[in-house]
């Protein structure tokens, strides 16, 4: 078997030779199998498949097959998860190479293009991605990120009664005057259950993220699972250096901490619950074999002069970031960053606290945002990396649909249609043209769609 770490997929490699004995043992032993031929070297939702006796003559013109058993998961009576391409099987048919029993691979593969016979006998060992068969040495290629990756999420679950009394105590305190019931109503967040979905997307297209961390206000999801060994639930008192003013409700102030997160890998990636992955994904889209951060650049740009009272938080906290990199390298960022997952380093973010430590912890002490913020989980935090020389620039497919605006019923449908050409998207609400129900129906309607398996990390429907 030929495995790569980074594929769900397992590849088994077949002589040519064995190819119609292959196909007899799983007309035989795979009972309701699909099989499809992939002649065209398309992924396994594009390939016809059919059920019964494996088409020999097809497979032996052919360089790759797919086998796939269908199968469901139900509970109550509900479908709560579907088996399907992803767990499909892939078949590689090697043909004879030279004269000295060495079989050739008829694609690439990113563990061998040439085999001995004896590595396709029943006993022959699996070989990993990690492993140089040439050399025999049991090292990491030179290319492959193998060092962990985590993921971090913030997330808050604004309709929460204490919560919001917990807000509206901060805003009082910070104003110096009661506030009115009215107003205190306004402070009220409604969510459309993102983050349950954006999780839904990292397991099914990110399964090689080691671990999650939830950074939350006393708070955990209804629907997380008690005994989940993928997914943590972070209290903002756990990583918040001694002396911080909290309880925060500044997001900004909240990602200043996330490097202290205990046990949180070196490299990891920071999402916001509105952040979804639509494709499966490598760790090597956000992080080079040699540790060096990818940034993924807009082309929306910084706005001039300093910041003004009034304009939105993000570009505040952009004007700081370019007044603290041109400090470092005497150079001007002007381009903002796309909202999809930052590729994050412990270590730069410790850096940075460490050159400017009462910019820092003056953010971390803002309840509510401010316009001296700085962004130690975004912008300032890629750009001062790329400033240092430890990010580079690398594109992405990517799309920000406003949730909000006229146009958000018939762009959820395009990420839908689009769903395989994409690798993320962003689910955001700075606009509200629509009515607020309205944007909340379209809204979980389409993640039902879009993800509608139930993660491992769940609670069961009851």
């Amino acid at each position: 078997m030929v495995h790569d770490s980074e594929d769900r997929s397992p590849r088994i490699a077949i002589r040519s030779v064995d190819v119609l004995r292959a196909a007899e043992v799983i007309a035989e032993q795979c009972d309701g199998a699909l099989i499809g031929v992939d002649e065209r070297f398309e992924h396994a939702s594009k390939v016809r498949f059919s059920s019964g006796q494996l088409p020999g003559g097809d497979i032996c013109g052919a360089r790759r097959a797919y086998v796939l058993s269908p199968a469901i998961s139900v509970s109550g009576g509900d479908i709560v998860k579907r088996y399907g391409f992803e767990c499909s099987v892939t078949i590689e048919v090697w043909r004879a190479f030279d004269g000295f029993g060495n079989w050739a691979s008829g694609m690439w593969n990113p563990v061998a293009n040439v085999l001995p016979d004896s590595a396709f006998s029943a006993d022959a060992p699996k070989f990993d991605k990690r492993a140089e068969l040439s050399g025999g040495f049991d090292v990491p290629h030179l290319m492959e990120v193998a060092f962990p990756v985590d993921a971090v999420y913030t997330w808050v679950d604004g309709t929460d009664p204490q919560w919001l009394e917990r807000k509206r105590h901060a805003l009082e305190r910070n104003s110096g005057d009661p506030m009115p019931e009215a107003a205190a109503e306004d402070l009220r967040f409604v969510g459309h259950d993102e983050l349950r979905y954006s999780l839904r997307s990292l397991e099914n297209y990110a399964p090689w993220v080691r671990h999650v961390y939830i950074v939350t206000d006393g708070q955990r999801p209804d629907w997380l699972r008690d005994d989940t060994d993928w997914v943590s639930v972070v209290d903002h008192r756990d990583i918040a250096p001694e002396g911080t003013e909290l309880p925060t409700f500044n997001s900004q102030a909240i990602e200043a901490n996330l490097h202290r997160i205990d046990g949180l890998s070196e490299h990891f990636l920071y999402f916001n619950d509105d952040m979804f992955l639509s494709s499966p994904v490598s760790p090597d889209l956000f992080f080079h074999a040699n540790g060096l951060a990818s940034v993924f650049l807009s082309r929306a740009l910084v706005a001039p002069g300093d910041p003004v009272e009034g304009e939105p938080a993000p570009d505040a906290a952009g004007k700081n970031a370019r007044d603290l990199v041109w400090q470092v390298c005497g150079r001007r960022l002007s381009r903002k960053l796309f909202h999809a997952p930052y590729a994050l380093n412990t270590t730069i973010s410790q850096e940075i606290e460490d050159r400017w430590p009462e910019t820092v912890q003056r953010t971390r002490d803002s309840q509510f945002r401010r316009l001296e913020d700085i962004t130690l989980a975004g912008g300032l935090h890629l750009n001062y990396a790329y400033a240092v020389g430890r990010a580079v620039t690398r594109k992405i497919r990517y799309r920000y649909v406003g949730i909000g605006e006229e146009s958000a019923a018939s762009e959820l449908e395009r990420l839908i249609k689009d769903k395989d050409s994409l690798q993320t998207f962003c689910l955001n609400d700075a606009v509200q043209d629509i009515a607020p129900d309205v944007a909340d129906r379209q809204v979980r309607e389409f993640l039902e769609r879009r993800f509608p398996d139930m993660g491992s990390f769940e609670r069961l429907p009851e």
